[in-house]
Formats: C-alpha cells, structure tokens, sequence
C-alpha cells in the first residue's frame, strides 16, 4: 500500500474497536477520524440494559497504554465501562464525530469518498482508507415472529428496549434464550417477579466464575490454558505436536474441565427435593464443552443455577409455537400465562448497507458472517479493513494488535500472500469454526476463546516477542494474561523495524 504518515483514515464505529483502533492509528502516524451516528460514544454499551456487567475483569479490558483512571467493579458496570470510554478519548485526544451518520461509501481510485449525515445536513469527505468498526452486537436484535403474536395483550420485547428493571416487578415473565443477556435477564427479573419462565431451544455449557476456587481467569486468560484450547492454528510447533498426535491428552483435558462444571452446577441441588434436581437436569447440554466456547458463550450469573433450584426461575428446554391473549404455548405442549416475554435471541448476521452493493454481496452471503483474511481484510477490497471482527475473550489488546498489523501491512512493510492463498486460509478457518463451534450469527467474526493463538500468530509475523512474561517462564506459563502485558507493542515493532532490510511476510498458518 505505502500509505505515508499524515494520511488520513475514517474509523466507521465509535465503539471499543474503534477507540482501540483509532488510537494505534494515531501512533502509527496516520491521521483517524471517527464516525458515530450515536449522539454517544461506546457501541453496544451505550444501549446496555440495567445493572449489565462485563464478563471479563477489568485489567483485561482496557487500552494497554491507559489503564482504568479509576477503580471499577472487578467486573465493570456498564456506567462504568461508558466512563472509562469517555476519559480515554479525552486523554488520547481522539477526533471522534457523534452524530455522524454514514450513509455512503463511494470507491475511489485512490480511497473513498464518504458520504454522511450531522445536525448541519448531508456531507461529503475523501479518505484513503477506511475501518469499519460497527460491530456485530451495535444493530440489528434478532425479534423474530410467532403465529398470532398479534393477539398477545401483554408485551413483547427484547433487552435493548429495556431502560428500567420495574418492568418485571409483580408481572409474570417469560424470557427466551440462552446467550449472556437471556440469562442476566433471567435472573433480573427472577429477583423481582415470583418467578420467570426461562425458554430455550438448547442449553449451553455456562462458564462458571469461579471453578474449585479459582476465579475463571486463571484457567481461560492463562498460556497454559490457551496451550490446550483447540484453534484452526496453532503458533508453534510444540502445540501443533499436542493437538495433532496428542489428542487424547487435549481431549481428556476438556472432560476434567466439564465434570467440574458438571459438579458445580449440580450442587445447587444438595439438600433440595427431585423436582429441583430435575429442574437443574434441564440445563445440562448434550455435547461437548468446547462447542460452546464461542461469541454468546456466557459467564454464568452467580445466582442463575441456585435461582432455578429454588423454583424462582422455571427452565423449559422447548421453543415457543405460539401466543394468545394471555399465554405463550410451547411446542412441547406446556401453556404459560404471561404478562412480558422478553426475546433475547442474539443478533443479526452483520450487514453494511453503505458499501457499494457490489462489496455486500462478498460481505453479507455467509450466514454466520464475514469470515476475514486474519479477521482484519477481505482480499477482494481494496482499501478497507475491519476492527473488531476478530471479537475474542481478550478484545481489546485482539484490536490493537490486529490494528498494528493492518499499519505495517499499509506501509508496505508487511507482505501478503496472492489473493487465491488469502481465500484459501479464509475458507480453512470458516469450515473449522463451522465443524468446531456452535451456531451463531456471527461466528466467523470472531476469535472468541482463541486469542492467544491469534495473537501470537499476529505478533510473530510483526516480528514482535508474543512472551510478554519472559524471562519469567513460570509466569509465562502459568500466570494470567492481562491487557497491559501488551503495552509497548508499537514501541518494540519500531525499534526492530529500523534494522530490518527487508518486508515482513505472514507465516504459513490460517487464522
């Protein structure tokens, strides 16, 4: 590309991708301007429901360079989340636009002319690049319809129309799903009704915030742990080894980690009659653990498991066939008078009405998403990148990372394969996931639990020690992974950068 410092790059999306994003653009010496069409910054946080918190800790989600300016909760607030957004545009000085609306891209020889909306009418800027960054969780709740909805007297919501948490005080509830938010509302609501009617087509393994002890950070945010999680790639040679003749070993691992999980959750029925025990049994999925570790996979709400043991929250393992004036029928005959159903059934498979029709159609076929060359590029789309597609367990340094690798490629001091090898790799690591990972909309977006893979990968082709512990192999090893590991990443790739003599090249691995 030999895009030169100065040259400016729009970032559509004003979320943590985009912050992200835009902040190692501005170290790389390009100039970022955001578009947000909300008249706020955060994304998906800015429309959060009440009392939501991040399933990560907080030293896992933040800016490497800027840690929290303040203390949060060990797992962030939504307001807190939104607050920490906030200080750190103000302290990077980011020119981020909010209430710019982009309704247009037009592909230029040398870039794209954007086409957008404000306060002060419709407007047209050039760039010669540009970074979409409007997630795959910002639009589009998926709100599908039920024969003779139409009749149902009580309402029929999702989590995002949800402001205040008094619409479930006294009322009779149904909540249908079983992703993070369908369980927070769950258990929400339980707190504040007699009881809830939970519904769903099939249970998943719920990541449980503390196994034996140990806060679940120490098993999934560790080398050790991210050594034994399954990938379409894995970085060296070693792994490649265990996963490869050493299944049974990987295999095994995984069956301890789901007996624990299995113990836990049916301890929640010591001491209680068999129609407890039964309601537990309900939420016991059928495959294996792994399938689960993807996107929507969810960190279980602390008092979801003993809510459903006490009768408060009622597990159904069915899917809705249809409404009456007062009552939801199920499709296994059960009949249930209600008063709110709340669908929290995920998102749409992401889409990109600004783009010429031309660019969709590559972006938009794919049920599961866009499946992306390093999660970063579509080979066929010149001058376009995404942030925040390569949505992991550890997303923000997943961002910046991606983001340094996407400014050396720019300023041809990366080296990519023909287009007919990137297409090869993309269709590798799609037919993996599909074989590998639960259904959801968006899963070809993302790296979820796979981060560390693609991190290191991602690091090694900068040239870029990925052993952010080392010396300390102990550490390394077993030690957890944090965002602030990363910091100096940018710094270390331009102090290597001056002695080298040639371009970098990507390494034969898909990811």
């Amino acid at each position: 590309m030999a895009m030169k410092k100065g040259a400016r790059i729009a970032v559509i999306g004003a979320g943590i991708s985009g912050i992200a994003a835009a902040n190692i653009l501005k170290k790389n010496g390009f100039v970022p301007i955001v578009f947000e069409k909300s008249e706020k910054l955060g994304g998906v946080w800015a429309t959060a429901y009440p009392e939501v918190h991040l399933q990560n800790i907080y030293t896992q989600y933040h800016l490497s360079d800027f840690p929290w300016p303040f203390q949060p909760d060990l797992h962030p607030t939504g307001e807190q989340v939104m607050r920490y957004l906030t200080e750190a545009v103000e302290h990077l000085e980011l020119d981020i636009r909010l209430k710019h609306e982009v309704l247009e891209m037009k592909e230029e020889w040398d870039g794209w002319i954007l086409r957008y909306k404000n306060e002060d009418g419709i407007h047209e800027e050039s760039f010669e690049y540009a970074i979409l960054a409007a997630g795959q969780y910002t639009d589009g709740k998926n709100n599908p319809q039920f024969p003779d909805q139409q009749l149902f007297r009580g309402k029929i919501i999702t989590e995002r129309d949800i402001t205040s948490l008094d619409i479930f005080n006294g009322k009779r509830v149904v909540v249908v799903g079983y992703g993070k938010s369908a369980l927070d509302m769950a258990t929400l609501a339980a707190e504040r009704c007699a009881h809830v009617h939970h519904i769903f087509r099939t249970p998943s393994w719920l990541i449980p915030e503390w196994i034996l002890g140990a806060h679940f950070t120490y098993a999934l945010f560790t080398r050790f742990g991210n050594v034994m999680m399954t990938s379409w790639a894995q970085p060296t040679a070693m792994e490649r080894f265990l996963h490869n003749r050493l299944q049974f070993v990987i295999s095994n691992f995984w069956d301890f980690i789901r007996s624990i999980v299995l113990f836990q959750l049916k301890r929640n029925g010591k001491g209680k009659d068999q129609t407890a025990k039964d309601r537990l049994k309900v939420l016991i999925p059928e495959h294996k653990i792994l399938m689960d570790f993807r996107s929507s996979g969810a960190l279980g709400p602390e008092n979801y498991y003993p809510l459903v043991a006490d009768g408060k929250i009622l597990p159904y393992h069915s899917e809705i066939e249809c409404f009456s004036h007062e009552t939801v029928q199920l499709k296994n005959g059960v009949v249930i008078p209600c008063d709110v159903v709340v669908l929290s059934v995920g998102y749409l498979t992401p889409t990109f009405p600004f783009l010429p029709e031309k660019y969709r159609t590559l972006l938009e076929t794919e049920k599961d998403g866009v499946q992306l060359y390093r999660h970063l590029i579509h080979p066929r789309i010149p001058r376009l990148a995404f942030a925040g597609f390569n949505h992991g367990y550890m997303h923000v340094p997943t961002v910046e990372i991606g983001t340094q690798w996407l400014c050396a490629y720019l300023r041809d001091e990366l080296e990519l394969p023909a287009i007919e090898e990137m297409e090869r790799s993309i269709e590798h690591v799609r037919n993996w996931k599909r074989k590998n990972i639960k259904f959801e909309n968006a899963r070809s977006c993302a790296v979820s639990t796979r981060f560390q893979q693609y991190i290191d990968i991602l690091l090694k082709e900068l040239d870029v020690s990925p052993y952010r512990k080392m010396p300390n192999v102990l550490a390394e090893v077993f030690s957890r992974y944090e965002a602030s590991d990363y910091k100096g990443i940018f710094e270390e790739y331009e102090r290597k950068k001056a002695k080298r003599m040639t371009a970098l090249r990507t390494l034969p691995l898909d990811t």
